[in-house]
């Protein structure tokens, strides 16, 4: 049976602005069928509920808006970042399997119940991200469509190696790369930098060559794959843009001069904001990190004004399994992108096709048009007005089922 929503405000990840009274039509195949002009004789309040005529279920959607599924595209789920008990990245390596494979499994259904319907992972201690997909996609498990990216690539004793695979030089990483993608990884994360936000003293320090890069995209150029960058400081960000990945993440440390380079190169930046957002008032740590976290925020903000103004595409990622930055955070990466510039539309626009451009599968998701998977979020009343309307969405749909539904 298929669904159409009635009367709604349409945001369509398309448009800059949002479109009133409008059905959408949701067929028994998980697409979406048509989107138009609300029809009032049609689809009157009268026919709420089951439609024996049509086969559809009307839902009706005045006083609410629509928009595309959420695209989350730097994702740990199976690291748990609850505060009580994350440890740091090194639980995860140590873990129990069994305990990792419920970890995912719960951070994926709470990302999905918060409208995240598509979400690509940053890496996975033993590739776990890569079963987690598996699960979802045979329906053991609820969550989003994910992209996994098996363990990340790092050199050794490198930042991330608890829950990557170490590699030095160009013919070694060839070699993992090739590796990682038989063994089932959809694209590759390299970490060519320290985190910053992890030590008591802004560090970030450079960490891949640019040749060492240049031979991770190479390969997965030739293997179809694309290539995300950790890369927090100026240089390792140039060296990531110089060497072609597809996107940069975090570039907390980053200056306008390394932006540009990004600019020319036309890479994605993936800012992740929450991060230093959550770590900006983040009980239990002490005060070193605490000052820390004070110098990094301010570097954060001017890194990711300076690509707006210098108009870099944008993608929302939330980097949970970050300690305190949890799966359902999206919404709040949104708010985040526009209070650090971006309009309300632009941000919403970089959490769902901004996101579906950078996986290649905007063609699929990340807009609300005829033939494209029904991933659809409603929430009450006008999100453009308030983005904080989004952490409290009416119904959440994957592929044309609905997860969840408030009253």
């Amino acid at each position: 049976m298929g669904f159409v929503f009635t009367d709604a405000r349409l945001i369509d990840g398309i448009a800059d602005s949002p479109r009133e009274h409008v059905d959408v039509v949701v067929g028994d195949d998980g697409r979406i069928a048509s989107v138009a002009p609300h029809d009032a004789r049609r689809w009157g309040a009268e026919r709420a509920g089951a439609d024996a005529t049509d086969d559809l279920t009307v839902i009706p959607a005045g006083g609410h808006s629509l928009l595309p599924g959420f695209v989350d595209v730097h994702v740990h789920y199976t690291i748990d970042a609850r505060l009580e008990t994350n440890n740091g990245i090194r639980d995860a390596l140590h873990q129990d399997p069994a305990v990792a494979a419920f970890i995912g499994a719960g951070n994926a259904r709470r990302a999905l119940h918060a409208g995240v319907t598509t979400a690509r992972s940053a890496g996975a201690a033993h590739s776990r991200d890569i079963a987690l997909r598996d699960a979802i996609n045979a329906g053991f498990v609820e969550g989003p469509h994910l992209s996994a990216a098996g363990g990340a690539i790092t050199i050794t004793g490198g930042h991330g190696w608890e829950f990557g695979h170490e590699a030095d030089g160009p013919h070694e990483m060839v070699k993992l790369t090739r590796a990682l993608a038989r063994d089932g990884a959809d694209h590759f994360k390299i970490v060519s930098s320290e985190a910053a936000q992890i030590t008591s003293a802004v560090a970030g320090a450079v960490e891949m060559t640019i040749d060492e890069i240049k031979a991770v995209v190479d390969e997965a150029q030739r293997l179809h794959r694309t290539v995300m960058s950790h890369a927090q400081p100026s240089a390792a960000v140039i060296a990531s843009a110089r060497g072609g990945v597809n996107s940069i993440e975090h570039a907390f440390l980053a200056d306008r001069s390394a932006l540009e380079v990004v600019r020319e190169h036309g890479t994605v930046l993936t800012p992740t904001l929450t991060v230093t957002d959550v770590w900006s008032n983040i009980p239990g740590v002490g005060q070193d990190i605490i000052d820390n976290q004070k110098r990094l925020s301010v570097s954060h903000r001017r890194s990711c004004e300076a690509a707006v103004s210098l108009g870099i595409p944008l993608a929302a990622g939330t980097d949970c399994g970050v300690r305190g930055v949890t799966s359902d955070m999206l919404w709040r990466e949104i708010w985040n992108l526009h209070d650090h510039g971006l309009s309300a539309m632009d941000a919403i626009k970089a959490g769902t096709i901004g996101g579906a451009r950078l996986l290649k599968i905007d063609g699929q998701v990340g807009t609300i048009q005829a033939g494209k998977r029904a991933d659809i979020l409603m929430v009450r009343g006008d999100p453009l007005a308030d983005l904080k309307r989004l952490s409290n969405l009416s119904l959440v749909m994957k592929a044309g089922a609905v997860v969840r539904r408030s009253a």
